[in-house]
């Protein structure tokens, strides 16, 4: 179930169309501010509140179908450690991530300084005398997914294997990227593996047949320490644990591709990514969970870098699940590869495309909620 809020023109009071909202709340900004920011539907038809440990910090309405109009009245930073930029945020997020045919929506703020604010860091952008808040520039602010804006590490030659590449910045630690999923209702999230803490379900997923089947990395345990163990000690890869909920569901390995072995097969610059993923529990597969996770890490490499302009991948090549799941994400086909081990499809995600064309949204098209409508966050596209 979710709510609506109506968003109506003052001047053709016949012409409406609802604004959706989960009907518990959409969490915002989950890293950046400790705590969720809750956007939720007011009681007033058309208005919305923001609330953060239970406090309202914040309320506005919605009017205007010509020019999707979103007003706050009301913004308290009373409640550290929240900011001005942090609460208009939330609610941007909230508006592009339930109702993602939007391509942009009108914000009025009464606040100078805190306009300046958010247009210098590019979440809302001046068109004459309008502020717009764009899914294209929105989605590309890290702090909110990230809990912070990375620094750029400097840029200085190395080289390993023979491969001339960026020295790589030291390794992330904890939960590196958390973000709401509108129509699962709950939060997913990438932490850095831990031995101690993921060991036991990490071991468990690479003794699985169908995990084994593509990795070919069963063991005991002593050898899943040392393979986490040697994931992050090696520069080159970043370990990662995927969560709903916070129930761990599958592994993400994150790779520089220039001093990968993927990287003479093509001209990688070198800020491209690549990722390799196990999804253990049979629990969290299907289409539902794929459009959730899939955008979200692609997000993540991006943000995490703004030098990234490339992802890859190299999935076999008759892994034809994963590969009509890359090619709905984005990803071109480029290649066949040869590799010692295996044959694989090179295939390609660039940042233009995954931000221009907005698909962290995915098309959820055939999905539906217990009452019959469509979920929350679906961007149908077509064949």
């Amino acid at each position: 179930m979710d709510a609506s809020l109506a968003i109506r023109s003052d001047r053709t009071a016949e012409k409406s169309f609802d604004l959706r909202l989960p009907a518990s709340g959409f969490e915002s900004s989950a890293l950046a501010c400790g705590q969720p920011l809750i956007i939720s539907a007011g009681h007033a038809p058309g208005s919305f509140r923001v609330e953060h440990h239970g406090v309202k910090v914040a309320s506005g309405h919605l009017s205007g179908p010509a020019t999707n109009l979103l007003v706050f009245d009301t913004i308290s930073t009373a409640v550290p450690p929240l900011s001005g930029e942090d609460i208009v945020n939330a609610v941007s997020e909230a508006v592009l991530a339930c109702n993602p045919q939007l391509d942009c929506f009108q914000i009025e703020l009464a606040d100078g300084d805190l306009i300046r604010r958010l247009m210098e860091a590019g979440a809302i952008e001046q068109r004459g005398n309008r502020l717009i808040v764009r899914p294209e520039s929105f989605f590309q602010q890290p702090r909110f997914w990230l809990g912070s804006v990375p620094s750029s590490y400097p840029e200085v030659s190395t080289l390993t294997n023979g491969a001339v590449h960026p020295q790589r910045p030291p390794k992330p630690a904890g939960r590196v990227y958390s973000r709401f999923i509108p129509w699962l209702n709950t939060q997913l999230g990438f932490h850095v593996a831990d031995i101690e803490a993921d060991l036991p379900h990490f071991h468990r997923w690479m003794n699985d047949p169908r995990v084994a089947a593509i990795w070919e990395d069963s063991g005991d345990l002593s050898y899943h320490r040392d393979f986490i163990a040697g994931r992050l000690a090696d520069p080159r890869t970043l370990p990662l644990i995927g969560t709903f909920g916070g129930v761990p569901f599958g592994y993400f390995e994150l790779y520089w591709a220039k001093e990968d072995r993927i990287g003479p097969h093509y001209e990688a610059d070198g800020y491209d990514r690549g990722w390799h993923v196990a999804i253990g529990e049979d629990d969290f597969r299907g289409k539902a969970f794929v459009s959730a996770w899939l955008p979200s890490l692609m997000h993540y490499m991006f943000l995490a870098d703004p030098r990234t302009r490339r992802i890859v991948g190299e999935p076999i090549h008759h892994h034809t699940q994963q590969i009509r799941n890359l090619d709905r994400s984005g990803f071109a086909k480029v290649k066949h590869i040869q590799f010692p081990h295996k044959k694989a499809l090179l295939v390609m995600l660039l940042r233009e495309r995954f931000f221009m064309d907005r698909l962290l949204l995915p098309d959820l098209t055939g999905l539906s909620t217990e009452d019959g409508q469509p979920v929350l966050g679906s961007l149908a596209r077509g064949a």
